[in-house]
């Protein structure tokens, strides 16, 4: 079972597409998320974090196998986004009924 970290969802400019060098999320660049999850059970395995952004999903992402008590950073491209406000959502299986998804409103300039 895992959880999702206490910080949340962070978003930015994403670094491999950003020729401006925005430092926030810019209609001119890409956006990426990143979050942090935990292995919270009893046995190893595999988180999957399925991401939407706006209400539409947009991808699954795979941890590497985690024992016990181990950690992953994952990280997910958007791509580019139009102005205004967005709003992504992440949920996390196997999930251990805590913490098991979070949600960011964010701005695009």
């Amino acid at each position: 079972m895992f959880e999702l970290a206490p910080g949340g969802i962070g978003v930015m400019p994403d670094p491999q597409d950003n020729p401006d060098n925005h430092t926030v999320p810019h209609h001119d660049s890409g956006t990426r998320i990143s979050f942090e999850l935990a292995n919270v059970g009893d046995a190893g395995g595999i988180a999957r974090v399925g991401v939407e952004l706006d209400g539409n999903f947009v991808v699954e992402w795979s941890s590497e196998s985690l024992n016990p008590g181990e950690t992953a950073v994952g990280y997910v491209s958007l791509g580019r986004l139009d102005q205004g406000s967005h709003k992504v959502l992440i949920y996390i299986n196997p999930g251990s009924g805590t913490a098991d998804h979070q949600e960011n409103t964010f701005e695009v300039n």
